[in-house]
């Protein structure tokens, strides 16, 4: 090309075309498909694949001994609040969650502080605890605020049945004696299927309406 270029093919020359750069968003000039660049990952999908949480805005300073920073305190009104104390970050989320959680109002005080309406210092405790925003603040404090799940008791086996069993106290003089031991005063408060089901542990006939059921019973009881 001939120095210097001429001045109607010097903008044409120098301008990149599609074949050169498809990616531009054109068609390339010999009829091939432009190739378009995609990126294969967000910076959300890569933070979800490595499992991070979006962490909060705001945590809550536990007391100098390792308590919860919150207080039950009576206003002018006679209304009780309950205050918490020592929040740090955004506090107006801190506030939407408690208000959300306990379906009350409440206030960001001019101080830092929070209030919610109402005697709520346990349920304030366990949202706090349960939300994990707490510094400085005990394990003891948390576990008492939010307990776990106590394990389900496991249900005894066969052998521990049999165990239970030898080791209980037998009756060696039967459902009579049983019957021997009860007050009159107690028999006579009994119900009919009741007294019917010591007599008949005693091996005694259990027909006839609650009288005569009741002088069986006494009969036996007097021996």
């Amino acid at each position: 090309m001939a120095w210097p270029p001429d001045r109607g093919s010097t903008l044409s020359h120098f301008m990149p075309t599609n074949n050169q750069f498809p990616s531009l968003g054109g068609q390339p000039s010999n009829g091939g498909s432009a190739t378009q660049y995609k990126p294969t990952s967000t910076l959300v999908d890569i933070a979800s694949a490595q499992g991070t949480q979006a962490k909060l805005a705001y945590h809550v300073t536990g007391s100098k001994k390792g308590g919860f920073p919150v207080t039950v305190e009576k206003r002018n009104c006679g209304k009780n609040v309950t205050v918490i104390r020592n929040v740090v970050g955004d506090r107006s989320a801190l506030l939407s969650g408690l208000k959300k959680k306990m379906g009350c109002g409440g206030v960001i005080n001019q101080d830092g502080s929070i209030e919610v309406q109402g005697e709520r210092q346990h349920a304030v405790e366990k949202f706090l605890t349960e939300m994990d925003c707490l510094k400085s603040v005990s394990s003891k404090a948390k576990k008492l605020a939010a307990p776990t799940k106590a394990a389900k008791a496991e249900e005894p086996t066969k052998i521990d049945r049999k165990m239970a069993a030898a080791r209980a106290p037998t009756n060696k003089g039967g459902p009579a004696a049983e019957i021997s031991s009860m007050t009159e005063q107690a028999a006579k408060k009994m119900k009919p299927a009741e007294m019917k089901a010591h007599l008949k542990a005693a091996g005694l006939s259990i027909q006839g309406n609650k009288k005569e059921l009741l002088a069986r019973l006494l009969e036996q009881i007097k021996g």
